[in-house]
């Protein structure tokens, strides 16, 4: 840059500096209307969100609820999903079934073994949780069966949830209109 560039460029710098001190200063305006907006949604989508159930029932691949005109919410508890093909507890295959009905070799005198094994450990779990809350424990399954399922495999998981002394049980069902 030549001298001669130089001033002038040093020239117009005081001059931008000037014209800016003598302007007067611009009020800042924050415009709030859309950020509310965005507010009011997420409060009402989260107030709803916490106001239905507390219970998430997502149903295993294949499975048919039943349905029924019964209209109680469930309450929380340990959930057993069981399809004609398979019984799963948490993210795990407990059991396979046939047409609804267990392997013969799965039970033994209507224990399930592998699921009292993972009950057991759920058990011991929840009611170190409600002990430590104060709260006395009381052991609840929620059952979310196949419409297919044999009799006598319910009758086994509620045998061996009992065993466990898991004395409260909800059965899963589609609501229907009267």
């Amino acid at each position: 840059m030549t001298p001669e560039e130089e001033e002038i460029f040093k020239a117009k710098k005081k001059y931008a500096a000037a014209k800016r001190k003598d302007k007067p200063e611009d009020l800042a305006s924050l415009q709030i209307t859309s950020l509310m907006d965005v507010v009011s949604i997420i409060v009402v989508y989260l107030l709803k969100s916490y106001a239905s159930d507390p219970m998430m029932i997502t149903p295993v691949s294949e499975q048919k609820i039943p349905l029924s005109m019964m209209d109680t919410r469930i309450k929380e508890g340990v959930a057993i999903y069981v399809s004609t093909r398979e019984m799963v507890f948490g993210d795990e295959v407990v059991a396979i079934l046939k047409d609804g009905e267990l392997d013969p070799t799965a039970v033994q005198g209507h224990v399930i073994q592998e699921l009292y094994s993972k009950l057991e450990e759920e058990r011991d779990k929840s009611r170190e949780v409600f002990e430590a809350n104060g709260e006395e424990w009381i052991g609840r399954i929620i059952l979310i069966g196949d419409q297919g399922l044999k009799f006598s495999t319910i009758v086994d998981i509620m045998y061996t949830a009992g065993r466990l002394e898991f004395s409260e049980y909800s059965f899963c069902v589609i609501t229907t209109s009267r």
